[in-house]
């Protein structure tokens, strides 16, 4: 219902009533104002239901960005004035970096061959503990198992055996240094002419064994012809006796002197010499103990051969049955993972048993066959390194040091080997898995790339984010991304050189585009 109040009509009853003009005036806009209140109020009153079932949204109720044509909510975003000014989302140009060509080719982890073992019981036995699983990581000198070997009870016995004999020789030698070093003190002391009570006196708390009697004996039978000698003498000078008793008794004294030199010099040959055999008894018997021992250590089992040598003794302190003497251990012989084990309790092995399989893997090698046509990559490679990558890992890269390459060509494949070591101190390259390596030319190419910053993950794959048509506006872009330089990321297939890219607040801006399409969705 429109209100309609004829103007003219109202202005000739004004005029006829002979009114003022400007109160006509003042009328008049009066009554048009009435009017228009009038027709506003009637919209409001029975049009508004109407507007709003023609989809028309109100002021306050519109989008903050009306999307332009072409516009895909699922790889587009337009950010509001406000988050993306706080954002600080920053656009650069991807540009070109000189490189070395890459050679990219398919490897293989194997384990370090020096950090493989096998491990073999070095003699028989019978299992008995529960060995370690598969995966267990071990230390160096860890028990992997305990076996009960008679072979190793008869090499421990030999080694008692020996370490008993060890200690009767150094007693023996002991014994007989002491009385080599007393038997010379006590020549010294009878070719100065020490008198025979003062040497009995000087020497009696000293070993001196059968030398003691021998010379002792000698001496005084030294000292009586030359005392019967100057007796003699005496007497033939007071003209006693004849010149006959004197010759006698001065012949004798000259061969008890020779006897009594002669003695000295055996004596003291014969201790030097019974002091020699007996160090070198000892000697040979500490050899007696350290082969017992070694043929212990092939069989397996760890010896300190040292505390053997100084401790004899202790093989005749042990009671008998104190030891477990057929006690079999399996060590690991470095740090290392069990692979595999093939035994169990109270299985009987043998020598060609293997009971373990162990690799140390905190180091890994690499290798990979190079075709003919790479060849020339080998030689330029710098300092050795290459870099490795797996599919397991997406993003991650692996250094590696070549060790060496093949001397001749496979005459199947046309190929060479080349081996790689690559630390693995947390275990993430597998045994066994393939893996990518990438070789550097000599050829100097260049490559596209984008700071590391621009580079997201969306779906599962790589993407960057390129500025859209609209102001504000995002466009994610999947690429194929190839290795780091330089601190940035080499782009091969999405994105060329000099093409604007977003360097800063890309994450807020994929956060923004999946916020989007879940609302979308909802």
């Amino acid at each position: 219902m429109r209100l309609a109040v004829p103007v003219r009509s109202l202005t000739s009853s004004v005029t006829a009533s002979k009114m003022p003009a400007v109160w006509v005036i003042g009328l008049v806009l009066a009554m048009m104002a009435l009017v228009a209140a009038a027709e506003l109020t009637h919209d409001r009153l029975f049009h508004r239901e109407g507007s709003a079932s023609a989809g028309q949204p109100s002021r306050a109720e519109a989008p903050a960005e009306a999307p332009g044509p072409g516009f895909d909510p699922a790889t587009t975003v337009v950010m509001a004035v406000g988050k993306f000014e706080s954002a600080g989302i920053q656009v650069e140009p991807a540009r070109e970096v000189e490189m070395p060509r890459e050679v990219q080719v398919t490897g293989k982890i194997e384990a370090d061959a020096t950090r493989r073992v096998d491990l073999h019981p070095q003699a028989l036995g019978i299992v008995r503990t529960v060995p370690v699983l598969p995966g267990t990581k071990v230390r160096k000198g860890d028990t992997l198992v305990v076996l009960d070997s008679p072979d190793i009870g008869s090499a421990r016995l030999l080694i008692r055996e020996r370490q008993r004999a060890l200690a009767t020789a150094r007693v023996e030698a002991d014994w007989r240094a002491e009385i080599a070093s007393n038997t010379e003190a006590m020549i010294d002391q009878l070719r100065k002419g020490t008198p025979a009570q003062e040497l009995a006196r000087t020497f009696a708390s000293r070993q001196l064994g059968a030398s003691r009697g021998t010379l002792l004996s000698a001496y005084a039978d030294l000292e009586n012809a030359a005392h019967e000698a100057d007796k003699m003498t005496t007497l033939n000078q007071k003209k006693i006796i004849g010149e006959h008793p004197l010759f006698i008794a001065q012949h004798a004294r000259e061969s008890a002197q020779a006897k009594f030199d002669a003695s000295l010099e055996q004596i003291r040959f014969d201790v030097a010499q019974q002091d020699r055999i007996a160090r070198q008894a000892a000697r040979n018997a500490e050899e007696m103990v350290v082969d017992a021992a070694q043929r212990l250590r092939i069989l397996g089992v760890p010896v300190d051969v040292d505390d053997l040598l100084a401790h004899p003794e202790k093989a005749s302190a042990l009671p008998s049955g104190s030891e477990d003497l057929t006690a079999y251990p399996i060590l690991a012989p470095f740090d290392a993972t069990v692979v595999s084990t093939a035994i169990s309790i109270s299985e009987r092995v043998e020598t060609a048993n293997i009971l373990f399989t162990l690799v140390d893997v905190s180091k890994v090698y690499a290798v990979a066959n190079i075709p003919e046509s790479d060849f020339s990559a080998l030689p330029g490679l710098s300092d050795g390194k290459i870099t490795l990558t797996a599919t397991a890992y997406p993003g991650r890269t692996f250094e590696a040091k070549m060790l060496y390459t093949g001397a001749d060509v496979d005459p199947i494949t046309r190929t060479v080997r080349m081996v790689a070591e690559a630390e693995n101190p947390d275990g993430l390259l597998k045994l066994g898995m393939f893996a990518t390596i990438v070789l550097d030319t000599r050829a100097i190419e260049k490559a596209t790339t984008v700071p590391l910053s621009s580079v997201v993950e969306f779906e599962g794959k790589p993407a960057v984010f390129v500025p859209g048509k609209e102001e504000r506006s995002f466009v994610i872009r999947p690429v194929k991304l190839g290795r780091d330089a330089q601190g940035r990321q080499v782009v091969t297939e999405g994105i060329k050189s000099g093409e604007p890219v977003v360097v800063a607040g890309a994450f807020l801006v994929k956060s923004e585009l999946i916020l989007q399409n879940e609302t979308d969705e909802e």
